[in-house]
C-alpha cells in the first residue's frame, strides 16, 4: 500500500513539475516536442480528445508553446493524479463561469483570503478555469480536503419567495446558527441576509461553524 501511495504521489509531482518546466520535462527523446506516448506517461488518465485540443495546429506533437498555453494548463490540470482541484463549474455558485472567494472557501474548507490572493494573478476578485488549474493553485487547493458545500443556494432557503434570507429560514437549515451569528451576517442590518451577503467570506466562516 505504501508503494502505491509512493507511486501515485510521484506520479502526481511529476505531472505538476512537468507542466510548471514545460516540454522539455517530458520529451524523452528530446526532439523539443512531446509525443502523445511523452505526455501520456506523465498524465496517465489524457485522452485522445484532450491530446487533438493540446495540437493546436494539428501537427500530431506537442511544442513547447502549445504545452505551456493557458488552454493546456486547463486540460492538464484535470489529468494531475491526486489533485483534489475541482472544475470552475463545481464550485461556480452563482453561475457567472469564475469561483469568487466564497465559492472556494466552501469547496475547500480552511480556504483563506490570503490562498485566494495567491491564485487570484490578476487580481480581479475572482478566479477563472486557467487560473484554477495553474500548478501554483494546485499545491494551494491540494492542502485542504475537499468538502460537501457550506453554502446552499439563496433560493433553496428562501421559503416567502422574498429574493432574501430571513433568520428563520436560514436557521431551518443550519440549526446551530444563532442571532448574534445572524446580524454578523446581516452587514446592512435589514434584518434579511441578500445574495451578496449569503456569499461573503465571512458568511462561509460563520456557517460552516453552524452545519
Amino acid at each position: 500500500m505504501k508503494t502505491l501511495a509512493l507511486a501515485i504521489a510521484t506520479t502526481a509531482l511529476t505531472a505538476t513539475v512537468a507542466s510548471a518546466a514545460g516540454i522539455a520535462a517530458i520529451d524523452a527523446n528530446g526532439d523539443r516536442f512531446a509525443s502523445k506516448a511523452e505526455i501520456t506517461s506523465v498524465y496517465p488518465t489524457l485522452t485522445a480528445r484532450d491530446f487533438i485540443d493540446l495540437d493546436t495546429n494539428r501537427d500530431r506533437r506537442i511544442s513547447n508553446s502549445e504545452f505551456t498555453a493557458p488552454g493546456a494548463e486547463v486540460i492538464l490540470g484535470k489529468h494531475v493524479a491526486g489533485s483534489s482541484v475541482q472544475d470552475v463549474m463545481d464550485v461556480d455558485g452563482n453561475g457567472d463561469g469564475y469561483a469568487s472567494p466564497a465559492e472556494l472557501a466552501a469547496a475547500y474548507p480552511g480556504f483563506s483570503a490570503n490562498d485566494f490572493d495567491d491564485i487570484d494573478v490578476n487580481n480581479d476578485g475572482r478566479v477563472s478555469a486557467v487560473e484554477l488549474y495553474a500548478p501554483t493553485s494546485q499545491d494551494i487547493v491540494s492542502r485542504y480536503e475537499m468538502g460537501s458545500s457550506i453554502l446552499v443556494s439563496l433560493d433553496s432557503v428562501d421559503s416567502d419567495g422574498s429574493g432574501f434570507a430571513s433568520y428563520g429560514e436560514l436557521a431551518a437549515k443550519y440549526p446551530k446558527l444563532s442571532s448574534v451569528d445572524f446580524q454578523r451576517l446581516d452587514a446592512n442590518d435589514d434584518n434579511r441576509i441578500s445574495f451578496g451577503e449569503l456569499y461573503a467570506l465571512e458568511t462561509i466562516q460563520v456557517l460552516g461553524k453552524n452545519l
